[in-house]
């Protein structure tokens, strides 16, 4: 039926994409494949799928595993809702998990692939993106700028906290407002593409008021949160030539508990609190 949610998977293993498809399928998605690295992206732009599964071994031939999905994320026409979750022959290890959320994806899954997991993952990724269609961009959006507005940097935000929560990341929480704390109307909307300009698309950015900026950073600690403040403050002075302040919060990764063993450590560590995370930046302006 054409109001199931479309996903675009790419896997070059054809069993795996067989029992994909199969288990997508029956959990009332439509699915589009295909196995040629050079098909993604033009598939993408022309169907706009709610959901893209992508191997990072597609191509052999391409040493840079990460490219595509960059490319995905950074392509104007395909939402930024779109949740991308990459895939990985054998365990996805910490450093490879990092490496997926700088290029945009929201997770990497390895082997072995706990398929009932995945689904049900992907259903809350696709509600979440399905919703954001429903109001048409506009409820969760600032129209003017294209970043996040209030409802959708915290609804972008708690997703991401609850992916760092399982799998032991940290995330920052790095507030922006200028240093008079005044902007006439076109100094603000010059603000804001400087901003959406200035952020890393792993990051979710959101224009949390008239003249305030706030990004979500996964993977992201104090150190990391710092240097973002900089390179972002360094970025918005030259093209806005305003000058800001800046308040910065994180939360301390927490070791990912093991997935077998006895009940207790069956329990996964409770997703940081984003509303805390923006008072406590918001209280450390300076």
């Amino acid at each position: 039926m054409a109001n199931e949610p479309l996903v675009l998977l790419a896997n070059a293993d054809e069993w795996l994409t067989q029992s994909l498809e199969s288990v997508l399928t029956q959990g009332g998605y439509r699915v589009m494949s295909t196995i040629k690295r050079q098909q993604v992206l033009e598939l993408a732009r022309r169907h706009q799928p709610d959901a893209i599964l992508l191997d990072m071994g597609l191509d052999q031939r391409v040493s840079d595993n990460l490219a595509l999905c960059r490319a995905l994320r950074a392509d104007i026409t395909i939402s930024r809702a779109t949740p991308i979750i990459l895939m990985t022959a054998g365990p996805a290890l910490r450093a490879q998990q990092l490496e997926a959320l700088r290029a945009g994806a929201w997770e990497l899954r390895g082997d072995p692939l706990d398929m009932e997991e995945l689904i049900l993952r992907l259903g809350a990724y696709v509600q979440g993106k399905l919703e954001v269609d429903r109001l048409g961009g506009e409820g969760l959006v600032d129209h003017a700028s294209g970043l996040y507005n209030d409802a959708g940097i915290n609804r972008r935000s708690e997703e991401m906290a609850a992916f760092t929560a399982r799998q032991g990341l940290p995330l920052a929480c790095v507030v922006f407002q200028p240093d008079d704390g005044v902007l006439t109307v076109g100094a603000a909307d010059r603000l804001a593409q400087a901003f959406r300009r200035a952020g890393r698309i792993s990051d979710a950015v959101g224009r949390t008021g008239p003249a305030e900026f706030t990004v979500f950073a996964p993977a992201t600690d104090e150190t990391g949160a710092e240097g973002l403040a900089q390179r972002i403050t360094d970025a918005v002075s030259r093209s806005a030539a305003v000058k800001l302040r800046v308040g910065i919060s994180t939360a301390t990764a927490l070791p990912k508990r093991p997935s077998r063993g006895s009940a207790a450590t069956n329990l996964q560590p409770p997703p940081t609190s984003v509303t805390d995370l923006l008072e406590r930046a918001r209280r450390g302006l300076h």
